[in-house]
């Protein structure tokens, strides 16, 4: 289970608001070198505000620590990342075989117009795949 502490800024029904400073991993790092912590360098450190399910019944102000199970990040990330790339390829590849099995004039802008109508139909199918995650609790992070 990866692990994160922040504070509880606001309570909302069964969910609680926490604001979390994202330093720590990179303070702590031994690669000093890395492109996020250049990053974070240069563009200094950065509060977030996340939504999670507050079964502990946690209280504003309270010095809290949340976890998400990795296999809902992994899951989330491969998702994000291969649905378009697949989209991508299926809209171009398939736009080539359309145009040899029907003996059109081939046209290369079309083809890229094509992985490109297929990455934006990745990207709705990503959108529409977080609507119905988002509302399993598995893939909510939670109060620990």
């Amino acid at each position: 289970m990866l692990k994160e502490s922040g504070i509880v800024v606001e309570i909302d029904d069964k969910f609680a608001i926490i604001q979390i400073r994202r330093t720590r991993h990179c303070s702590q790092c031994a690669a000093k070198g890395c492109g996020i912590g250049s990053l974070s360098f240069v563009l200094g450190q950065k509060e977030t505000r996340l939504k999670v399910i507050n079964l502990r019944g946690a209280k504003v102000g309270d010095r809290v620590v949340i976890g998400l199970q990795e296999q809902a990040l992994l899951k989330s990330s491969l998702i994000l990342y291969l649905l378009p790339l697949l989209g991508l390829f299926v809209g171009a590849i398939g736009y080539e075989i359309w145009v040899t099995i029907w003996e059109w004039h081939h046209s290369e802008i079309l083809t890229v117009l094509a992985g490109l109508v297929g990455f934006f139909m990745g990207l709705l199918w990503v959108k529409r795949i977080n609507f119905f995650m988002s509302k399993n609790a598995n893939h909510q992070p939670v109060i620990l």
